[in-house]
Protein backbone atom coordinates (compact mmCIF):
# COMPACT_ATOMS: atom_id res chain seq x y z
CA UNK A 1 0.00 0.00 0.00
CA UNK A 2 1.47 3.35 -1.02
CA UNK A 3 1.92 6.18 1.45
CA UNK A 4 -0.72 8.27 -0.38
CA UNK A 5 -3.32 5.49 -0.12
CA UNK A 6 -2.57 5.00 3.57
CA UNK A 7 -2.88 8.76 4.20
CA UNK A 8 -6.25 8.95 2.43
CA UNK A 9 -7.53 5.98 4.42
CA UNK A 10 -6.58 7.64 7.71
CA UNK A 11 -8.02 11.02 6.61
CA UNK A 12 -11.53 9.75 5.89
CA UNK A 13 -14.22 12.00 7.48
CA UNK A 14 -15.89 10.74 10.62
CA UNK A 15 -19.42 9.39 10.16
CA UNK A 16 -21.08 11.42 12.92
CA UNK A 17 -24.48 9.81 12.36
CA UNK A 18 -23.04 6.37 13.05
CA UNK A 19 -21.17 7.69 16.08
CA UNK A 20 -24.37 9.15 17.57
CA UNK A 21 -26.37 6.00 16.86
CA UNK A 22 -23.79 3.95 18.74
CA UNK A 23 -24.69 5.88 21.88
CA UNK A 24 -28.29 4.68 21.74
CA UNK A 25 -29.12 1.26 23.15
CA UNK A 26 -30.15 -1.46 20.75
CA UNK A 27 -32.39 -3.28 23.22
CA UNK A 28 -35.94 -2.52 24.35
CA UNK A 29 -36.06 0.82 26.14
CA UNK A 30 -39.01 1.52 28.45
CA UNK A 31 -39.93 4.22 30.95
CA UNK A 32 -42.10 3.14 33.88
CA UNK A 33 -43.81 4.96 36.72
CA UNK A 34 -42.82 3.72 40.17
CA UNK A 35 -45.93 2.51 42.00
CA UNK A 36 -44.79 -0.39 44.21
CA UNK A 37 -43.24 0.33 47.65
CA UNK A 38 -40.37 -2.07 47.03
CA UNK A 39 -39.52 -0.33 43.74
CA UNK A 40 -39.70 3.07 45.44
CA UNK A 41 -37.30 1.87 48.14
CA UNK A 42 -34.88 0.64 45.46
CA UNK A 43 -35.26 3.94 43.56
CA UNK A 44 -34.42 5.90 46.73
CA UNK A 45 -31.40 3.76 47.50
CA UNK A 46 -29.95 4.04 44.00
CA UNK A 47 -30.51 7.78 43.88
CA UNK A 48 -28.67 8.27 47.17
CA UNK A 49 -25.78 6.27 45.75
CA UNK A 50 -25.45 7.82 42.27
CA UNK A 51 -26.86 11.37 42.53
CA UNK A 52 -24.45 14.05 43.72
CA UNK A 53 -27.01 15.59 46.12
CA UNK A 54 -27.50 12.27 47.94
CA UNK A 55 -31.11 13.22 48.75
CA UNK A 56 -34.00 11.04 47.59
CA UNK A 57 -36.92 12.93 49.18
CA UNK A 58 -39.11 14.96 46.81
CA UNK A 59 -41.18 17.99 47.85
CA UNK A 60 -44.97 18.14 47.60
CA UNK A 61 -46.75 16.22 44.85
CA UNK A 62 -44.15 13.93 43.30
CA UNK A 63 -43.68 11.10 40.81
CA UNK A 64 -40.75 8.73 40.35
CA UNK A 65 -39.81 7.07 37.05
CA UNK A 66 -37.28 4.44 36.06
CA UNK A 67 -35.85 3.85 32.59
CA UNK A 68 -35.23 0.19 31.75
CA UNK A 69 -33.21 -1.42 28.99
CA UNK A 70 -34.30 -5.01 28.51
CA UNK A 71 -35.54 -4.95 32.11
CA UNK A 72 -32.33 -3.47 33.58
CA UNK A 73 -32.54 -0.17 35.48
CA UNK A 74 -30.39 2.39 33.66
CA UNK A 75 -31.79 5.82 34.70
CA UNK A 76 -33.91 7.49 37.39
CA UNK A 77 -36.12 10.57 37.02
CA UNK A 78 -37.96 12.35 39.83
CA UNK A 79 -40.58 15.10 39.61
CA UNK A 80 -41.87 17.30 42.43
CA UNK A 81 -44.01 20.39 42.99
CA UNK A 82 -42.70 23.63 41.50
CA UNK A 83 -40.79 26.20 43.53
CA UNK A 84 -42.89 28.63 45.58
CA UNK A 85 -41.01 31.80 44.64
CA UNK A 86 -38.95 32.08 41.48
CA UNK A 87 -38.69 35.61 40.13
CA UNK A 88 -37.26 34.70 36.71
CA UNK A 89 -39.94 32.06 36.13
CA UNK A 90 -42.80 34.23 37.40
CA UNK A 91 -41.63 37.12 35.22
CA UNK A 92 -41.27 34.86 32.16
CA UNK A 93 -44.81 33.51 32.60
CA UNK A 94 -46.31 36.85 33.64
CA UNK A 95 -47.50 35.74 37.08
CA UNK A 96 -48.66 37.96 39.90
CA UNK A 97 -48.57 36.67 43.48
CA UNK A 98 -52.24 35.72 43.19
CA UNK A 99 -51.88 33.91 39.87
CA UNK A 100 -48.88 32.00 41.21
CA UNK A 101 -50.89 30.83 44.22
CA UNK A 102 -53.77 29.72 42.00
CA UNK A 103 -51.77 28.04 39.22
CA UNK A 104 -48.45 26.87 40.68
CA UNK A 105 -49.89 23.35 40.92
CA UNK A 106 -49.94 23.24 37.10
CA UNK A 107 -46.12 23.44 37.03
CA UNK A 108 -43.84 20.54 37.98
CA UNK A 109 -40.12 20.42 38.68
CA UNK A 110 -37.62 17.87 37.40
CA UNK A 111 -35.94 17.56 40.79
CA UNK A 112 -33.79 14.48 40.09
CA UNK A 113 -32.27 12.94 36.96
CA UNK A 114 -29.41 10.44 37.06
CA UNK A 115 -28.03 7.87 34.61
CA UNK A 116 -26.95 4.66 36.34
CA UNK A 117 -25.03 3.09 33.45
CA UNK A 118 -21.87 4.94 32.38
CA UNK A 119 -22.21 3.41 28.90
CA UNK A 120 -25.18 5.69 28.11
CA UNK A 121 -24.08 8.92 29.79
CA UNK A 122 -24.49 11.15 26.74
CA UNK A 123 -26.64 14.22 26.15
CA UNK A 124 -28.44 12.52 23.21
CA UNK A 125 -29.56 9.57 25.30
CA UNK A 126 -30.48 11.76 28.28
CA UNK A 127 -32.56 14.11 26.10
CA UNK A 128 -34.33 11.08 24.63
CA UNK A 129 -35.30 9.91 28.12
CA UNK A 130 -36.57 13.40 28.96
CA UNK A 131 -38.72 13.45 25.83
CA UNK A 132 -40.18 10.03 26.65
CA UNK A 133 -40.96 11.16 30.18
CA UNK A 134 -42.62 14.44 29.14
CA UNK A 135 -44.97 12.62 26.75
CA UNK A 136 -46.68 10.88 29.67
CA UNK A 137 -45.98 13.19 32.62
CA UNK A 138 -49.15 15.33 32.41
CA UNK A 139 -51.49 12.34 32.12
CA UNK A 140 -49.75 10.51 34.97
CA UNK A 141 -50.05 13.62 37.13
CA UNK A 142 -53.74 13.89 36.28
CA UNK A 143 -54.32 10.25 37.20
CA UNK A 144 -52.40 10.52 40.49
CA UNK A 145 -53.23 14.04 41.74
CA UNK A 146 -56.34 15.07 39.79
CA UNK A 147 -54.84 17.83 37.64
CA UNK A 148 -52.57 17.99 34.57
CA UNK A 149 -49.25 19.78 34.07
CA UNK A 150 -48.82 22.66 31.62
CA UNK A 151 -45.17 23.58 32.24
CA UNK A 152 -42.08 21.96 33.75
CA UNK A 153 -38.98 23.51 35.29
CA UNK A 154 -35.58 22.33 36.43
CA UNK A 155 -32.39 23.75 37.95
CA UNK A 156 -28.84 23.08 36.74
CA UNK A 157 -25.72 23.76 38.80
CA UNK A 158 -23.38 25.55 36.33
CA UNK A 159 -20.33 24.57 38.39
CA UNK A 160 -21.04 20.89 37.70
CA UNK A 161 -23.12 20.71 34.50
CA UNK A 162 -23.88 22.68 31.36
CA UNK A 163 -27.48 21.52 30.94
CA UNK A 164 -26.71 20.06 27.53
CA UNK A 165 -29.37 17.34 27.69
CA UNK A 166 -32.06 19.93 28.50
CA UNK A 167 -30.91 22.16 25.66
CA UNK A 168 -30.95 19.16 23.31
CA UNK A 169 -34.54 18.42 24.42
CA UNK A 170 -35.55 22.03 23.52
CA UNK A 171 -35.84 23.34 27.06
CA UNK A 172 -35.49 27.13 27.41
CA UNK A 173 -32.98 28.72 29.77
CA UNK A 174 -34.58 31.84 31.29
CA UNK A 175 -32.13 32.98 33.96
CA UNK A 176 -30.58 32.03 37.28
CA UNK A 177 -31.81 31.71 40.85
CA UNK A 178 -30.72 33.98 43.70
CA UNK A 179 -28.83 31.20 45.43
CA UNK A 180 -31.46 30.03 47.89
CA UNK A 181 -32.47 26.43 48.52
CA UNK A 182 -35.22 24.70 50.46
CA UNK A 183 -34.19 23.79 53.97
CA UNK A 184 -35.93 21.97 56.81
CA UNK A 185 -34.48 24.52 59.24
CA UNK A 186 -35.41 27.91 57.74
CA UNK A 187 -37.57 26.74 54.80
CA UNK A 188 -35.39 28.76 52.38
CA UNK A 189 -31.71 29.07 53.19
CA UNK A 190 -28.98 30.98 51.32
CA UNK A 191 -26.27 28.72 49.87
CA UNK A 192 -24.66 31.21 47.42
CA UNK A 193 -24.78 28.74 44.52
CA UNK A 194 -27.11 30.18 41.87
CA UNK A 195 -28.62 27.60 39.54
CA UNK A 196 -29.60 28.01 35.89
CA UNK A 197 -33.36 27.77 35.32
CA UNK A 198 -34.76 25.77 32.40
CA UNK A 199 -38.44 25.60 31.35
CA UNK A 200 -40.36 23.43 28.90
CA UNK A 201 -44.02 23.70 27.86
CA UNK A 202 -46.11 20.53 27.80
CA UNK A 203 -49.06 22.09 25.99
CA UNK A 204 -49.34 24.72 23.25
CA UNK A 205 -49.70 28.28 24.57
CA UNK A 206 -48.81 27.14 28.11
CA UNK A 207 -47.28 30.52 28.88
CA UNK A 208 -50.43 32.35 27.78
CA UNK A 209 -52.78 29.92 29.52
CA UNK A 210 -50.96 30.28 32.85
CA UNK A 211 -50.85 34.10 32.70
CA UNK A 212 -54.33 34.81 31.28
CA UNK A 213 -56.69 36.78 33.56
CA UNK A 214 -59.33 34.14 32.80
CA UNK A 215 -58.15 30.59 32.07
CA UNK A 216 -59.66 28.64 29.15
CA UNK A 217 -62.46 26.22 30.14
CA UNK A 218 -60.23 23.19 29.57
CA UNK A 219 -57.86 24.39 32.33
CA UNK A 220 -60.17 26.45 34.55
CA UNK A 221 -61.38 23.43 36.64
CA UNK A 222 -57.79 22.81 37.78
CA UNK A 223 -57.17 26.35 39.04
CA UNK A 224 -56.93 26.63 42.82
CA UNK A 225 -59.29 29.02 44.63
CA UNK A 226 -57.51 32.05 46.07
CA UNK A 227 -58.45 34.78 48.50
CA UNK A 228 -60.66 37.34 46.65
CA UNK A 229 -58.79 40.10 48.48
CA UNK A 230 -55.57 39.24 46.63
CA UNK A 231 -54.74 41.55 43.72
CA UNK A 232 -54.93 39.42 40.53
CA UNK A 233 -53.10 41.49 37.86
CA UNK A 234 -49.44 42.06 37.12
CA UNK A 235 -48.03 45.56 36.70
CA UNK A 236 -47.98 45.15 32.94
CA UNK A 237 -51.59 43.95 32.85
CA UNK A 238 -52.68 46.82 35.10
CA UNK A 239 -51.00 49.33 32.82
CA UNK A 240 -52.62 47.87 29.70
CA UNK A 241 -56.05 47.84 31.39
CA UNK A 242 -55.67 51.51 32.34
CA UNK A 243 -54.80 52.30 28.73
CA UNK A 244 -57.76 50.29 27.46
CA UNK A 245 -60.17 52.19 29.76
CA UNK A 246 -58.67 55.64 29.03
CA UNK A 247 -61.44 56.55 26.49
CA UNK A 248 -64.10 56.40 29.23
CA UNK A 249 -65.73 59.76 29.96
CA UNK A 250 -66.45 60.61 33.56
CA UNK A 251 -70.25 60.83 33.97
CA UNK A 252 -70.04 62.79 37.23
CA UNK A 253 -70.13 66.51 37.75
CA UNK A 254 -66.84 68.18 38.51
CA UNK A 255 -67.96 69.58 41.89
CA UNK A 256 -66.86 67.53 44.89
CA UNK A 257 -64.56 65.13 43.06
CA UNK A 258 -61.92 63.37 45.13
CA UNK A 259 -61.12 60.50 42.76
CA UNK A 260 -60.84 62.26 39.42
CA UNK A 261 -59.57 59.44 37.21
CA UNK A 262 -62.52 57.34 36.08
CA UNK A 263 -60.20 54.82 34.37
CA UNK A 264 -58.51 54.17 37.73
CA UNK A 265 -61.84 53.56 39.48
CA UNK A 266 -63.09 51.17 36.79
CA UNK A 267 -59.74 49.36 36.69
CA UNK A 268 -59.98 48.73 40.45
CA UNK A 269 -63.53 47.41 40.02
CA UNK A 270 -62.47 45.18 37.10
CA UNK A 271 -59.52 43.77 39.06
CA UNK A 272 -61.85 43.10 41.98
CA UNK A 273 -64.21 41.11 39.76
CA UNK A 274 -61.33 39.13 38.22
CA UNK A 275 -60.23 38.28 41.78
CA UNK A 276 -63.68 36.76 42.41
CA UNK A 277 -65.65 39.62 43.98
CA UNK A 278 -69.11 39.65 42.37
CA UNK A 279 -70.89 42.34 44.39
CA UNK A 280 -70.27 46.07 44.79
CA UNK A 281 -69.85 45.60 48.52
CA UNK A 282 -67.07 43.04 48.07
CA UNK A 283 -65.46 45.14 45.34
CA UNK A 284 -65.39 48.04 47.82
CA UNK A 285 -63.69 45.85 50.42
CA UNK A 286 -61.21 44.72 47.77
CA UNK A 287 -60.39 48.35 46.94
CA UNK A 288 -59.76 49.18 50.61
CA UNK A 289 -57.36 46.21 50.93
CA UNK A 290 -55.00 47.54 48.22
CA UNK A 291 -51.58 48.67 49.42
CA UNK A 292 -49.77 51.87 48.45
CA UNK A 293 -47.72 50.24 45.69
CA UNK A 294 -50.83 48.79 44.08
CA UNK A 295 -52.74 52.08 44.37
CA UNK A 296 -49.83 53.95 42.81
CA UNK A 297 -49.78 51.50 39.89
CA UNK A 298 -53.54 51.98 39.55
CA UNK A 299 -53.04 55.79 39.42
CA UNK A 300 -55.27 56.37 42.40
CA UNK A 301 -55.75 59.85 43.86
CA UNK A 302 -52.99 61.06 46.15
CA UNK A 303 -53.79 63.02 49.31
CA UNK A 304 -52.05 66.42 49.30
CA UNK A 305 -51.66 66.51 53.08
CA UNK A 306 -50.35 63.01 53.81
CA UNK A 307 -48.94 62.08 50.39
CA UNK A 308 -50.68 58.69 50.58
CA UNK A 309 -52.72 57.16 47.78
CA UNK A 310 -56.46 56.86 48.48
CA UNK A 311 -58.66 53.92 47.52
CA UNK A 312 -62.16 54.77 46.22
CA UNK A 313 -65.02 53.79 48.50
CA UNK A 314 -67.81 51.39 47.60
CA UNK A 315 -70.22 54.29 47.07
CA UNK A 316 -67.81 56.03 44.68
CA UNK A 317 -67.32 52.86 42.65
CA UNK A 318 -71.08 52.25 42.57
CA UNK A 319 -71.94 55.79 41.40
CA UNK A 320 -69.35 55.69 38.62
CA UNK A 321 -70.38 52.24 37.34
CA UNK A 322 -74.09 53.09 37.41
CA UNK A 323 -73.64 56.26 35.33
CA UNK A 324 -71.26 54.92 32.70
CA UNK A 325 -72.49 53.87 29.27
CA UNK A 326 -72.85 50.08 29.73
CA UNK A 327 -72.22 49.25 26.06
CA UNK A 328 -69.02 51.30 25.94
CA UNK A 329 -67.78 49.86 29.24
CA UNK A 330 -68.62 46.31 28.18
CA UNK A 331 -66.83 46.76 24.85
CA UNK A 332 -63.65 48.15 26.43
CA UNK A 333 -63.36 45.61 29.27
CA UNK A 334 -64.13 42.57 27.13
CA UNK A 335 -61.86 43.87 24.39
CA UNK A 336 -59.03 44.02 26.91
CA UNK A 337 -59.77 40.48 28.15
CA UNK A 338 -59.94 39.26 24.56
CA UNK A 339 -56.57 40.84 23.76
CA UNK A 340 -54.89 38.55 26.31
CA UNK A 341 -56.36 35.47 24.62
CA UNK A 342 -55.97 36.39 20.94
CA UNK A 343 -53.79 33.39 20.17
CA UNK A 344 -56.62 31.07 21.22
CA UNK A 345 -59.00 32.57 18.64
CA UNK A 346 -62.76 32.19 18.79
CA UNK A 347 -63.69 28.59 18.03
CA UNK A 348 -67.38 28.83 18.93
CA UNK A 349 -69.64 31.77 19.72
CA UNK A 350 -72.97 31.42 21.52
CA UNK A 351 -75.55 34.16 20.83
CA UNK A 352 -78.50 34.68 23.17
CA UNK A 353 -80.75 37.38 24.58
CA UNK A 354 -81.85 37.78 28.19
CA UNK A 355 -84.19 40.01 30.15
CA UNK A 356 -82.73 41.49 33.34
CA UNK A 357 -85.12 40.77 36.17
CA UNK A 358 -84.25 43.47 38.66
CA UNK A 359 -83.20 46.19 36.19
CA UNK A 360 -85.69 48.55 34.57
CA UNK A 361 -85.80 51.81 32.72
CA UNK A 362 -87.28 55.03 34.04
CA UNK A 363 -90.58 54.21 32.31
CA UNK A 364 -90.66 50.82 34.00
CA UNK A 365 -89.79 48.83 30.88
CA UNK A 366 -87.54 45.81 31.28
CA UNK A 367 -84.03 45.82 29.85
CA UNK A 368 -83.27 43.26 27.13
CA UNK A 369 -79.58 42.40 26.64
CA UNK A 370 -78.17 40.57 23.62
CA UNK A 371 -74.84 38.83 24.25
CA UNK A 372 -72.19 36.94 22.28
CA UNK A 373 -70.26 34.50 24.48
CA UNK A 374 -66.99 32.81 23.53
CA UNK A 375 -67.65 29.25 24.67
CA UNK A 376 -63.93 28.43 24.90
CA UNK A 377 -62.95 31.19 27.33
CA UNK A 378 -66.40 32.05 28.79
CA UNK A 379 -65.76 35.72 27.91
CA UNK A 380 -68.60 37.88 26.61
CA UNK A 381 -67.13 39.26 23.38
CA UNK A 382 -69.92 41.78 22.86
CA UNK A 383 -73.14 42.79 24.57
CA UNK A 384 -75.76 45.33 23.44
CA UNK A 385 -79.16 46.45 24.61
CA UNK A 386 -82.13 45.55 22.41
CA UNK A 387 -84.53 48.45 21.82
CA UNK A 388 -87.91 47.91 23.46
CA UNK A 389 -89.88 47.90 20.18
CA UNK A 390 -87.77 45.28 18.40
CA UNK A 391 -86.16 41.86 19.04
CA UNK A 392 -82.98 39.86 18.51
CA UNK A 393 -83.39 39.36 14.75
CA UNK A 394 -82.41 42.86 13.50
CA UNK A 395 -79.96 43.28 16.42
CA UNK A 396 -77.81 40.30 15.42
CA UNK A 397 -75.89 42.27 12.81
CA UNK A 398 -75.09 45.05 15.28
CA UNK A 399 -74.04 42.51 17.93
CA UNK A 400 -71.52 40.79 15.66
CA UNK A 401 -70.18 44.03 14.18
CA UNK A 402 -66.42 44.31 14.64
CA UNK A 403 -65.89 40.64 15.64
CA UNK A 404 -63.57 38.51 13.51
CA UNK A 405 -65.61 35.30 13.07
CA UNK A 406 -63.81 33.68 10.15
CA UNK A 407 -64.06 29.92 10.68
CA UNK A 408 -66.08 30.35 13.90
CA UNK A 409 -69.16 28.28 14.69
CA UNK A 410 -72.00 30.60 15.78
CA UNK A 411 -74.90 29.04 17.69
CA UNK A 412 -78.24 30.72 18.37
CA UNK A 413 -81.76 29.79 19.42
CA UNK A 414 -84.84 29.49 17.19
CA UNK A 415 -85.66 33.18 16.97
CA UNK A 416 -82.49 33.75 14.94
CA UNK A 417 -83.23 30.94 12.49
CA UNK A 418 -83.75 33.37 9.60
CA UNK A 419 -82.43 33.54 6.04
CA UNK A 420 -81.02 37.03 6.60
CA UNK A 421 -79.19 35.92 9.73
CA UNK A 422 -77.72 32.83 8.04
CA UNK A 423 -76.70 34.84 4.97
CA UNK A 424 -75.00 37.48 7.12
CA UNK A 425 -73.07 34.83 9.06
CA UNK A 426 -71.86 32.93 6.00
CA UNK A 427 -71.29 35.68 3.43
CA UNK A 428 -70.39 38.73 5.54
CA UNK A 429 -68.74 37.18 8.60
CA UNK A 430 -67.40 34.00 6.87
CA UNK A 431 -68.61 31.91 9.81
CA UNK A 432 -70.50 28.64 10.22
CA UNK A 433 -73.78 28.43 12.10
CA UNK A 434 -75.83 26.00 14.15
CA UNK A 435 -79.42 27.22 14.51
CA UNK A 436 -82.37 25.69 16.33
CA UNK A 437 -85.49 24.83 14.33
CA UNK A 438 -88.87 24.48 16.05
CA UNK A 439 -92.28 23.66 14.68
CA UNK A 440 -93.26 27.32 14.56
CA UNK A 441 -91.58 27.06 11.13
CA UNK A 442 -93.48 23.95 9.96
CA UNK A 443 -92.19 23.80 6.38
CA UNK A 444 -88.54 24.06 7.36
CA UNK A 445 -89.07 21.69 10.27
CA UNK A 446 -90.67 19.01 8.06
CA UNK A 447 -87.88 19.28 5.46
CA UNK A 448 -85.23 18.79 8.11
CA UNK A 449 -87.16 15.94 9.74
CA UNK A 450 -87.24 14.08 6.42
CA UNK A 451 -83.44 14.17 6.29
CA UNK A 452 -83.24 11.83 9.24
CA UNK A 453 -83.87 8.19 8.36
CA UNK A 454 -83.61 7.05 11.95
CA UNK A 455 -86.73 6.49 14.03
CA UNK A 456 -85.23 8.52 16.89
CA UNK A 457 -82.17 10.68 17.03
CA UNK A 458 -81.48 14.26 16.15
CA UNK A 459 -85.00 15.02 14.91
CA UNK A 460 -88.10 14.31 16.95
CA UNK A 461 -91.21 15.22 14.90
CA UNK A 462 -93.35 13.36 17.41
CA UNK A 463 -93.17 11.22 20.50
CA UNK A 464 -92.12 11.69 24.12
CA UNK A 465 -89.08 13.84 23.25
CA UNK A 466 -91.18 16.85 22.32
CA UNK A 467 -93.80 18.69 24.29
CA UNK A 468 -96.87 20.36 22.75
CA UNK A 469 -95.86 23.24 20.53
CA UNK A 470 -92.14 22.89 21.35
CA UNK A 471 -90.92 20.26 18.95
CA UNK A 472 -87.34 21.13 18.13
CA UNK A 473 -84.58 19.87 15.92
Amino acid sequence: MSRRTEFLRKARPVDYVSEVLKEFPSGKLTLELITEPKDEARWNKLLQKYHYLKEHRLVGESLRYVAKLDGEWIALLGWSSAAFHLRARDSWIGWTDLLRKCRRSLVACNARFVLLNTKFKSCQFASRLLSLNLKRLSQDWLDRFGHPIALVETFVDPERFEGTCYRAANWTEIGVTKGFGRSRIDFYQLHDKPKAIFLQSLTPDARQILSAPVMPPAWAPYERVADPIEYPLSGKQTKSLLQALAPLRDPRRYKGWRHRKVASIVTIATAGMIAGNNSLLHIGLFAQSLNQNQLRTLRATRCRKTGKYLAPSESTIRRVLQRLDPEELDLLVNGWLRSHLDALGIAALAVDGKCLRTASKIKGESIQLFSALDTQTNIVCRQIQIPSKTNEIPALKDLLDGLDLRGTLVTADAINTQKKSATHLVEDKQADYLLVVKDNQPKLFDKLAQLSMAESGVFFPSGPHSGPGTRSA
